[in-house]
């Protein structure tokens, strides 16, 4: 099975389930204009979350399990997500300007970033603010051919047929030198600043979907990668609604909003989706309010002391109670070698 493809329907599945507890909506909505501000000096709302297998780190592209996954598209941007509300899913622009200029053979995309996104403050950066720009996810997907990072998604990323990138990756198997990310490649073109063009050696209608799979194809900033090489993984910087505050492997993880963010949680349930409406209703009451997430990677036992906690708090029953059916409709319904949260 395609680590790409496999991996990702396990991680929706992951996050589908988190939304009902408010996570998704949570991690989706920073302060909209006009909506209401918390009282100030009050304490940060903070969502603990048990994973029951721990993490590896939060690099895109040296990502080896689920659970990472499910973190990493809290910090990082795709140029397109999924409306996990909508029915059917539907893709739509996250930090593209709009849906990609497709040719009629399905072999060039052309895709207009949005100007005006700002990658979260790091030291990295030298206290400058750090605009994202189309050449931003030429470096990131190159990253995932760069033999010495060793992606265990290249392989999934190959079989796309970036025009170009799959030889550049065994120029420097062959030669021995380092991957040269200033080497230009046929399928993966900043046109201008905003604007990037990839090409494929083949045919593929249903491209828009990889680049819809923002827990893997964010962007990354070459500044912070080459700041923190092989720590990339415990300092991940990007352009999403949180950043990394703390992190003890295995033990707990916990994510800050990114007070530069700019997107207020959009999506689209059916008028008659009581689920989805109620979760895009806890979404707009949370939006305003300060918010931290905690991760914790925790036994059963303790999973289990932390679901009847939930289940004890009346303004977290209906969330608990969508929670257990999303995971009982996933149990009957995985796909082979796909993991879920148990």
């Amino acid at each position: 099975m395609s680590i790409l493809h496999g991996s990702r329907r396990g991680t929706e599945r992951l996050r589908a389930a988190l939304a009902a507890l408010g996570l998704a909506a949570a991690l989706g909505c920073p302060a909209a204009a006009g909506a209401q501000a918390a009282p100030a000096g009050a304490a940060p709302k903070t969502l603990k979350v048990a994973f029951p297998v721990a993490e590896t780190g939060f690099d895109p592209a040296q990502i080896n399990d689920i659970y990472s996954r499910t973190v990493t598209p809290h910090i990082f941007e795709g140029l397109y997500h999924y409306d996990h509300l909508a029915r059917p899913a539907k893709i739509k622009p996250l930090t593209a300007a709009a849906m990609p200029e497709v040719s009629a053979d399905f072999r060039r995309y052309t895709i207009r970033v949005q100007p005006g996104i700002y990658f979260a403050d790091d030291p990295a950066f030298g206290g400058r603010p750090r605009e994202l720009v189309a050449e931003d996810y030429v470096y990131s997907l190159k990253r995932f051919a760069d033999p010495a990072l060793k992606s265990p998604v290249w392989t999934s990323l190959e079989q796309e047929r970036l025009t170009g990138l799959a030889a550049l990756r065994r120029e420097a198997l062959e030669s021995k030198r380092p991957f040269d990310y200033d080497r230009p490649v046929e399928g993966l073109r900043a046109l201008d600043r905003y604007t990037l063009q990839i090409t494929l050696e083949q045919p593929r209608p249903r491209f828009i979907e990889t680049l819809a799979t923002g827990d893997l194809f964010g962007a990354v900033a070459r500044e912070v990668a080459e700041r923190y090489g092989d720590q990339i993984a415990a300092h991940p910087v990007g352009t999403g609604p949180f950043r990394l505050a703390q992190w003890r492997r295995s033990s707990l993880i916990v994510l800050e909003r990114n007070p530069g963010h700019r997107r207020v949680y959009d999506a689209e349930p059916a008028p008659d989706d009581a689920e989805g409406q109620a979760i895009l209703d806890r979404a707009h009451r949370v939006e305003g309010f300060d918010l931290d997430v905690e991760v914790h990677a925790l036994g059963r036992e303790l999973v289990d002391l932390h679901r009847r906690r939930v289940a004890d708090r009346a303004q977290d029953r209906v969330e608990f109670h969508l929670f257990l059916r999303r995971l009982t409709r996933q149990q009957t319904s995985r796909p082979q070698g796909v993991e879920t949260m148990r």
